[in-house]
């Protein structure tokens, strides 16, 4: 998704466990292609018919065209693959109000590409915008050829940005005005996903009460596979990330703004205390409105874990050990971390994120929580850092960093 890489770009948060999560959450190589589970193996199936784009052009318009779900799971094919992709399909789009969207085949599909003689074909999507313009990307989809030269869908993956939520699966939407849980095909099994986002709005919501009106939506995806689809997101991206905050656009429908989608790839390998970190850490981001914002990355992010931390008793050699490392093999960095810096997909990621909080927790020791706060909201209501910080500390970016530098070798110098 273009977004991902400009002033929208989504929020990610890199786990606090960063060496585990680099032997365990590897991701594989390519495109992240999610297939449901009705997709997996099946009968050797026919070829690929010689029309076959006058046919998913015929198929493709049916889809659009029904109105029913007998009509749409009848567009999708015969066989009980398509039945059940279009049945899911169907309910997930009624379940999220995402009634406003058409499919128009573009091309592929005229060759097998699977070992089962499944084809894939990339098929536009179009949605109707709250605002009365039209919305487009574009999936690809997985296709098994039949004898009388037709086609049974079987699944979706992303294209050319994100996957709609409800082409991911069966979409089960749980919750209250204040939490929203999105499960796609159960869910990630193994995260008690309702407490987590309940403490972390509890937490959010005791530092920044007035900022924390709006409803935490959580998507809970059932694979590390289905997190990346729905992202648009390349395996090199998600693969130290354990969480993302980002903004849904209309093709998911009611589910359009901002919300934190689970990576359980990464995620179930984290400690308890670590997923709740990261859990109230992305929560601060969307409850505080600070997606798709133009801020300055360090402000937004160490604030972020300013919130997160604010409680947290485990000692600096485990919330700061990266950074304190780097500090006491080089000495501390000469800027405050760059936009550029929490983009890197490397080794060391964690570290940025570490440098920035480590700036917030200085400033919560020397000055007041709502001083800190004011910082925070100055920024986000896009006055430039030098301005805010002058205005909340009485302090320049240059006396901050001068600050945070000595505050990292004193740290660094006293923690083993």
């Amino acid at each position: 998704m273009a977004d991902d890489l400009g002033p929208g770009r989504p929020r990610r948060r890199v786990s606090p466990n960063v060496v585990a999560v680099l032997v365990l959450a590897a991701l594989g190589a390519g495109l992240l292609v999610w297939q449901q589970p009705w997709a997996d193996g099946g009968a050797a199936t026919s070829a690929v018919p010689a029309d076959a784009a006058a046919a998913l052009t015929t198929q493709f318009a049916d889809l659009s065209a029904a109105r029913t779900e007998s009509d749409f799971v009848r567009a999708a094919g015969a066989g009980p693959a398509a039945a059940a992709f279009g049945a899911a399909t169907w309910q997930a789009r009624r379940d999220m109000g995402a009634d406003q969207v058409s499919f128009r085949y573009l091309s592929g599909g005229d060759s097998a590409e699977f070992a089962n003689g499944d084809t894939r074909a990339k098929v536009e999507i179009r949605w109707t915008q709250s605002n009365g313009g039209d919305g487009r990307g574009n999936v690809q989809v997985r296709m098994r050829p039949q004898d009388d030269g037709t086609f049974d869908i079987v699944s979706a993956s992303r294209g050319s940005g994100p996957l709609p939520v409800w082409l991911a699966g069966a979409v089960v939407i749980e919750g209250t005005d204040d939490i929203q849980v999105v499960r796609i095909d159960g869910g990630d099994v193994d995260v008690d996903v309702e407490s987590l986002a309940a403490t972390a709005r509890r937490e959010v919501a005791a530092l920044v009460p007035t900022m924390t009106s709006s409803t935490l939506t959580i998507v809970s995806a059932p694979s590390a596979d289905v997190a990346g689809a729905l992202l648009g997101q390349t395996t090199d991206v998600v693969s130290q990330i354990a969480a993302v905050s980002t903004g849904f656009d209309m093709r998911n429908g009611d589910l359009a703004g901002p919300v934190v989608v689970l990576n359980p790839g990464v995620f179930d390998a984290m400690d308890a205390r670590a997923t709740q970190v990261v859990m109230t850490h992305e929560a601060t981001h969307v409850l505080t409105g600070a997606i798709g914002l133009r801020a300055d990355t360090w402000v937004i992010e160490g604030f972020a874990d300013y919130v997160a931390l604010r409680d947290d008793d485990a000692p600096l050699s485990v919330s700061a050990g990266q950074i304190l490392t780097q500090v006491r093999a080089d000495g501390p960095p000469k800027s405050l971390p760059t936009a550029a810096a929490f983009d890197e997909a490397a080794y060391g990621l964690g570290a940025v994120y570490e440098a920035a909080w480590m700036v917030f927790r200085m400033l919560g020791e020397d000055f007041d929580t709502p001083q800190v706060v004011a910082f925070y909201r100055s920024v986000l209501d896009g006055d430039p850092v030098e301005d805010a910080s002058q205005s909340a500390f009485g302090l320049s970016v240059r006396q901050i960093t001068s600050r945070w530098q000595d505050y990292l070798t004193k740290s660094a110098s006293t923690v083993s």
